[in-house]
């Protein structure tokens, strides 16, 4: 009996460090965009990308770059996401709904980024290009929730910026055509966690290490005609795994317990963006399609064994993560910028984005829906002065929302948050601005 209630404890502590913040690295510029022009184009960039951002949105664009440009920025945003759920009143034995306000806080992130061509000699000062782009979140270098699998939450709307993200790419160019190469660092965290009872604590221990996880991204660009771009890009997948064994040795009398916890968040599926750009003196107009490989996506929540004392590798208990059957989805962004004034710019962009949730009918309760945005910007840009300034300053504003349908559980589920039925409702605004300079 002492070691079955001693079991049930440790098995408890192992759920809760599943579940607590660890480092994690993923994209943010998905839900958000990536600098303040690509906000105000509706994150339109795969063939419209014109400096660092490029890293993330297609590493060929490089291959349009003038000169060296290095930028700063940053995005400051506001999300209004409520869950309705439904609560047990003991006293009439009815069910009551419930509205619970989600990451109710203002977040953001500051960027910085640099990319040039790379002289190789006389004649072939735009053949070779570099580039590299920093976001870093306001509070937080890395974060990871692994959150329980009942619990009713928006997966693609909180806490998207809490990841250091780090985007570095190469680009060649001859005449018309460009190809790039990048990569996406993530992390992978691995650890042990080691309970000796016996000896007052003497070799207790904690171990994590943070290994990079790497994903790569290919782009072509071409220019077929002077203005005309049209851009391929495959960004790769990658993911925050989390592996941490545990070990407890309770008594000289009782075999040691041995656990594992492993889970997986922030995933970033591979994706195909297809875009168009036709840029003249006075205007720009820009539109991607994007297809997310959503389907391999695996629930956050912690997935713990209880391995067997006598046979070692034997599971005696699992508690397993439910399938959230993940499909496919599209996204459609279209953007344009017009110049009234040549030091004066004005964009506007919309964006499209599938949901790839499907209706959570059963145990888990994730929220979301199809995501609609619109932005409108503002730049300033120097090079259009009587005396030429070799400066940019973007300013953006962006809001949206999710439409989303109450969804009726198809199972018998009383103690689910989320039964008899689940809803919600989602928006967000914020605003971006960024300046580069070029030399």
């Amino acid at each position: 009996m002492a070691r079955r209630a001693i079991e049930r404890l440790i098995w408890a502590l192992a759920w809760a460090l599943g579940s607590l913040s660890l480092p994690a690295a993923a994209n943010p510029m998905d839900t958000f965009g990536n600098t303040a022009r690509a906000i105000g184009m509706g994150g339109a960039m795969t063939a419209a990308s014109r400096s660092y951002e490029a890293t993330f949105y297609n590493p060929a664009a490089l291959g349009m770059l003038q000169g060296l440009d290095f930028g700063l920025g940053t995005t400051l945003w506001r999300t209004f996401l409520q869950a309705r759920t439904r609560v047990l009143n003991e006293e009439t034995g009815t069910l009551d709904e419930r509205t619970v306000d989600r990451n109710a806080a203002l977040r953001g992130l500051a960027e910085v980024g640099l990319a040039a061509p790379i002289p190789l000699g006389r004649g072939l000062e735009r053949h070779l290009f570099l580039g590299v782009g920093v976001s870093v979140p306001g509070t937080t270098l890395y974060g990871v929730r692994a959150r329980p699998a009942e619990e009713a939450w928006f997966p693609f709307l909180e806490d998207r910026n809490r990841r250091l993200v780090l985007n570095a790419a190469a680009a060649g160019r001859w005449r018309w055509l460009m190809l790039g190469v990048g990569i996406s660092f993530q992390p992978a965290v691995r650890g042990t966690v080691d309970v000796d009872l016996t000896n007052g604590g003497a070799q207790n221990r904690t171990f994590v290490n943070v290994d990079a996880s790497i994903s790569p991204n290919v782009g072509l660009q071409v220019e077929p005609l002077e203005g005309l771009t049209i851009g391929l890009c495959w960004r790769g997948e990658n993911r925050t795994d989390i592996d941490i064994p545990v070990s407890a040795v309770l008594s000289d009398k009782i075999a040691p317990v041995r656990l594992r916890v492993t889970a997986l968040d922030w995933f970033t599926p591979h994706q195909v963006a297809l875009g168009v750009s036709w840029r003249r003196p006075r205007w720009t107009v820009a539109g991607d399609v994007t297809w997310s490989a959503w389907h391999r996506y695996r629930h956050s929540s912690p997935w713990v064994r209880l391995y067997s004392s006598v046979n070692e590798g034997d599971v005696v208990q699992e508690q397993e993560v439910p399938s959230v059957a993940f499909h496919d989805a599209w996204a459609v962004r279209v953007g344009g910028e017009v110049r009234p004034h040549p030091a004066v710019v004005i964009q506007a962009g919309f964006g499209f984005v599938q949901s790839p949730v499907p209706d959570q009918t059963g145990v888990t309760n994730l929220l979301d829906g199809h995501r609609f945005t619109g932005s409108l910007g503002l730049g300033f840009d120097g090079a259009g002065l009587r005396r030429s300034v070799p400066v940019t300053v973007d300013l953006a504003l962006f809001g949206g929302g999710l439409v989303m349908n109450d969804v009726a559980k198809e199972e018998f589920l009383p103690g689910n948050p989320g039964y008899p039925s689940l809803g919600g409702r989602a928006g967000l605004v914020g605003g971006s601005l960024s300046a580069r300079v070029r030399f």
